[in-house]
């Protein structure tokens, strides 16, 4: 079973991957008014009591970063496709995979800060310890070792990126999210898997 410590890792990894693809799944609205900003007294006097900073224009605005707990559900949609796969079911999992992380991403909680932040921790680490119980009692009678769950983590980024193209995410960030998350779900198994950069968006 993977640690605690390895889950926080893995989740904050997958958070930094899907920030960006929250950024091109949920453009930030023009008409948002900017946060409050304080200014002095004395200035707001001279300019007048209803001035305000000019508001930093849409573009210029970085994406909310997501939470770790988000992070956390990203991951468990992955490691149920990579219990799927030998199960037969994984052509169900990944028509209905898109769906499930715009849902996520639009969700405004992804962006926030959970009262137990180790509650979605905890169902990741046990979801993670049945999974690899699945995954190992299936390829005990291989012969094909630690290298066919390499490549089982292989499809999963294949899978996770097409769905992502699929919901209208570049094909770049699509491909560097998806390899993110890949290699994140893989340290749970204790696999070092090479990950694409993220951009900051």
């Amino acid at each position: 079973m993977p640690t605690d410590h390895a889950c926080r890792a893995a989740a904050e990894q997958a958070a930094h991957c899907l920030t960006p693809v929250r950024a091109a799944l949920l453009p930030a609205d023009p008409t948002e008014p900017p946060p409050a900003e304080v200014m002095p007294v004395v200035l707001r006097g001279y300019l007048g009591v209803n001035a305000r900073p000019a508001a930093p224009r849409a573009a210029e605005r970085r994406p909310a970063p997501v939470g770790v707990a988000a992070g956390a559900a990203a991951l468990r949609m992955c490691l149920d496709g990579l219990h799927a796969e030998p199960a037969g079911a994984l052509a169900a999992w990944h028509a209905d995979l898109g769906r499930r992380l715009r849902e996520l991403l639009a969700d405004p909680r992804s962006t926030g800060r959970q009262a137990d932040p180790w509650q979605p921790l905890a169902e990741l680490q046990r979801r993670a310890h049945e999974v690899l119980t699945a995954v190992a009692g299936h390829d005990r009678s291989g012969t094909a070792g630690p290298w066919l769950l390499v490549a089982r983590f292989a499809l999963l980024e294949d899978a996770v990126s097409g769905a992502l193209r699929r919901t209208a995410v570049p094909a770049g960030a699509a491909a560097a999210c998806a390899s993110g998350l890949a290699a994140a779900a893989g340290s749970l198994f204790g696999l070092a898997l090479a990950s694409e950069p993220v951009s900051p968006g």
